[in-house]
């Protein structure tokens, strides 16, 4: 009797802990990072589960109620982990990519942070340096297993977003305070370093296949000269530019999404999509934001099947974002933290045979009426228990439905067994 109660209690133990594990699982959907207002910490991301479910400022919940920083800049997922580039903190907020728990807090070398990219177990970090400076500009090399930067490497004035192709990284000069006007290419072997001319004040890149993307939005109106914006194509073999997308008259795209046949970018509050094997620039929008009254285009991707708008409101408080599906239809309006400035999501990686279970298989619909799925046609076994640990299913499934008949509403810990490797996951029955 004795032993039968302490399994009991071991059982109900575990499945507890990994009921509580799930609940804190930020493996998949789409993350939104809110730059949050200047000189204060308030910074925060914000997080959209596979079944579009929002919940916000996900750090600071994970983290006991703890700030994450000022001024969210830029964001990055690389294996197990997720950096958050804090300019205002000159900071990287290193946390588990799958509960969000801080794990350590980068500030060596870190002046004026901007954005981040991956190569071969380093992040590669812009930094302005002194933004008053124009020469100090620079790349911090971060060893990812130890979290420490390794060493810089000297860069033009105001590097802003950084991406990585086969060992070579893109950096896009805005130009600090000033003006800039090129790319950077560092080849991550040997840290040399090259420039590509572009147009005025690059400001997105996105990279599709052998191509490099530009998106370039000109000189302002309160420059020397107001330039007009233009997208530049580039061949990543030989860095020659393959096309010039000149704006007409004097015209400031921001923002760039991609796909594997369009690119997308906005003017003003107005999205336009363009065929990669286009030659002429589109004469039509795609999406008029009007209708949903989009104040301030704040931040814009593309993933998946969805299109992603941050809107900052009033600058002050919180802000929005707007979900179109692909076919430019309006989906939703979700309020979320100020200026919502980047849509990100974990592009995960091959797998071995061990990591099926824990990482691929998925309980769908969730909440569940009447039955539910796997998405996996493999033979996995299957276990539904109450948060009590009282056992109320036992089956095997090779996605046909399960059936929850006699199963009342509730909430409940699946045990997924599958290849010798076992996870659990919260199912909500209705």
């Amino acid at each position: 009797m004795k032993n039968y109660y302490k399994k009991s209690i071991a059982i109900i133990t575990g499945l507890l802990c990994s009921f509580s594990a799930f609940s804190q699982d930020y493996t998949e959907g789409v993350f939104v990072l809110n730059e949050g207002l200047f000189g204060t910490p308030s910074a925060a991301v914000s997080h959209f589960d596979e079944n579009g479910i929002l919940e916000n400022n996900i750090y600071s919940t994970q983290n006991g109620g703890a700030e994450l920083g000022n001024t969210g800049q830029g964001m990055g997922i690389q294996e197990d982990y997720t950096y958050i580039v804090l300019n205002g903190s000159n900071a990287v907020q290193v946390v588990n990519r799958s509960n969000f728990e801080a794990v350590t807090t980068i500030t060596d070398q870190m002046e004026n942070p901007r954005n981040i990219a991956f190569f071969d177990g380093k992040g590669y970090v812009t930094n302005w340096g002194d933004g008053g400076v124009t020469d100090d500009d620079y790349v911090a090399v971060i060893d990812l297993e130890t979290n420490t930067v390794l060493e810089t490497i000297p860069v033009a004035e105001g590097p802003e977003e950084i991406v990585e192709k086969e060992g070579k990284l893109f950096i896009a000069h805005q130009g600090g305070y000033g003006f800039g006007n090129t790319i950077s290419v560092i080849d991550a072997a040997t840290n040399a370093v090259e420039s590509i001319t572009v147009g005025d004040v690059p400001s997105t890149l996105r990279i599709d296949d052998d191509f490099l993307y530009v998106l370039c939005s000109g000189k302002p109106s309160y420059a020397d000269v107001e330039t007009t914006g233009a997208l530049v194509k580039i061949d990543l073999s030989s860095y020659d530019t393959i096309e010039t997308f000149t704006f007409p008259e004097i015209t400031h795209p921001q923002f760039l999404g991609l796909d594997e046949t369009d690119v997308f970018y906005m003017i003003g509050s107005t999205v336009y999509k363009m065929a990669l094997t286009a030659t002429t620039l589109p004469t039509s929008s795609f999406i008029d934001t009007t209708s949903e009254g989009i104040a301030i285009p704040y931040g814009f991707n593309k993933i998946d099947d969805q299109l992603y708008i941050g809107d900052a409101n009033d600058y002050v408080n919180e802000g929005s974002v707007f979900i179109y599906a692909e076919d430019g239809t309006f989906v939703s309006e979700n309020v979320v933290g100020p200026l919502p400035n980047g849509f990100y999501k974990y592009e995960e990686e091959e797998l071995g045979v061990n990591d099926v279970a824990s990482s691929i298989i998925k309980v769908f619909p969730n909440p569940a009426t009447g039955s539910f799925y796997l998405n996996t046609t493999e033979t996995v076994a299957v276990t539904l228990y109450t948060i009590t640990g009282q056992k109320v299913l036992e089956t095997t499934s090779s996605n046909q439905a399960i059936s929850l008949e006699g199963v009342k509403a509730g909430i409940y810990v699946v045990q997924l067994e599958n290849n010798g490797s076992t996870s659990t996951q919260k199912l909500i029955v209705e």
